[in-house]
This record gives C-alpha cells, structure tokens and sequence, in this order.
C-alpha cells in the first residue's frame, strides 16, 4: 500500500487547527489563504487544454443509506454534459465557487448546498455506451470499471413535465434495483446520472422502486468564464493495485474526526446523530447496510 497516500489521509485531520492558529493582525487567515492561491494554481495547471461541458443538470440525491436506523445522505451532484461523453460528479465544489463569487464579501456559505462531496465519477460515452467509473483520494486517481452500459430500458407513453421540460417516462432493472426515469428531449445530446445512462434523451428524475435512491431535478447549470464546467477525463491512474483501494478509501474517510460516529467505529448514543457528526465529505464513511447496486 502507497505510504504517501496514507500519511496524506491523516494530515488532513490534522490541517485545519494548524491554519486557525495562523491568523493575521486584521483577522485574516495568512496560512489558509497562502494555500488557497497554490491550490488555484494547481487546478489551473491540472485543467489545462481540458474541455469543458456544454451545460450541466444538476440533481439532489437523496439516499436512505442505513434502514436499520433510517439514515438519510443528501449530496448535490451534477452532470456535465458535451455530445461525445458525459460526467456525472459532485456539484459541492462548483456551487460553492458560484456562490462566493456572487457573496465576495459574506461569511457564511450557501444554505441550498448539501456540502457533503463524494470524489466519484462516472464518465458515460453515448455513441459506444462506453462506462467508466473512476475515484479520486487526495491525488491519487483510481480506475474502477471501464465496460459497456448495457441498460434496456423500457419506454412507456406516461408523461409529465418537470421544471420547463416535457418528460417521459422509462423502467429499467440495473444493479438489483427497479428504477423509473423521466427523461427529456428537449435538451441536447443524452445524459443521465450515475448508472442510469442509455436513454435517448437527458433523465431529470429517476428513483428506484422503494424510492430509497432518488434523482430529483435541481435545475441547469451553465459554462462561466470564471468556472467553467470542466470535464476532466484522468490522464494516468495510480499503480496501486485496485484490490487495495476499499482498505485505502476506508482509511481515508476515517481521518477526519468527524466521520467517526457515522461511519459506526464510535456511537455515544446508539441511532442518534446529530448533524455534526454526519459525513462532511461524502458518503463513504457511512455505516451503509442498504447498498444503491445491492
């Protein structure tokens, strides 16, 4: 196992003291701002000569991840969308850039944002129904599945309209769940969150048949010049043998502290969590008894 990679995981924990402690004389943050500017930096030349989407849909996925105790994850998530290939990832990073570029000067943070990111992406090519599932731990890229979406989905004649599109509505089995999408024609190209690719259209809303899983359409998103709408296909992945990964992501979303309860290492109060202890990153650290693909 990668050394590097561990001792990064646990440095994260420890990251966020170190720069509270590093205030400047006007209450600024000298330390956090330093290492602002180098990320900025380093995600210019990270998306260098990378092409960007056309427009993104943007979903909130809402996932009863834990029935024993009726735990509920909520993560906004976004798909990019050009005509060769579609990128569904975590839109936490992009809506926070938006709104502190409309709120330069407040303090507080986005009240329609989940801020919960899970650092996994599903690259879809419609033309091949090329699949391909990768995930990013720190700066380690790793590919978990590159095949064939196979999905046959069945296309029914109900109809309705969500937001401004008219929408159809299609059932599929995949991954041991039922699912119902409602998809559109009147956008561009076709697109569809996570596994749910295939239809001859963009879905706008899919849940499966107990509805513990669901897509629901959460408006537009367009390309800015100020943020733009990268679709970052990786360029190399780690040598660490994929069969190492489950032990590595485990490893890492148990370094910050306040995954612990969650992720059922630790429970003071057995089925209470408060919200502070739930998964601030993502949905990996959870204690998940109730798999999307059982």
């Amino acid at each position: 196992m990668n050394k590097g990679i561990i001792a990064a995981a646990f440095a994260i924990a420890l990251a966020v003291p170190a720069f509270a402690q590093q205030q400047t004389p006007d209450g600024g943050n000298k330390k956090a701002d330093d290492a602002a500017a180098k990320m900025k930096e380093e995600a210019k030349a990270y998306f260098a000569d990378t092409d960007t989407a056309e427009y993104g849909v943007r979903y909130r996925l809402f996932y009863l991840y834990n029935k024993e105790k009726n735990l509920l994850f909520e993560e906004d998530r976004v798909v990019l969308v050009r005509p060769e290939v579609t990128l569904d990832m975590s839109y936490e990073g992009i809506g926070e850039t938006r709104w502190r570029l409309a709120n330069p000067n407040s303090r507080g943070g986005d009240m329609g944002l989940a801020y919960h990111l899970t650092p996994s992406f599903y690259f879809y090519y419609p033309e091949t129904d090329r699949f391909v599932k990768t995930y990013r731990i720190i700066s380690e890229e790793f590919l978990l599945s590159d095949g064939k979406s196979e999905n046959k989905w069945e296309i029914g004649k109900e109809e309705k309209k969500i937001g401004l599109y008219n929408c159809r509505k299609a059932t599929c089995e995949i991954g041991g769940r039922k699912w119902t999408a409602w998809f559109t024609t009147d956008l561009p190209h076709r697109a569809g969150p996570r596994t749910l690719t295939g239809l001859p259209g963009v879905v706008l809303e899919a849940y499966d048949q107990d509805r513990e899983v669901r897509w629901m359409f959460n408006g537009l998103v367009e390309n800015m010049p100020e943020s733009p709408l990268y679709v970052k296909i990786p360029s190399k992945y780690t040598d660490i043998p994929v069969e190492n990964f489950p032990k590595i992501l485990r490893l890492f979303s148990l370094s910050d502290n306040s995954y612990i309860q969650s992720a059922g290492v630790m429970s003071k109060s057995p089925g209470y969590y408060p919200e502070k202890y739930r998964p601030s990153t993502g949905i990996d650290a959870c204690l998940v008894d109730n798999p999307i693909e059982r």
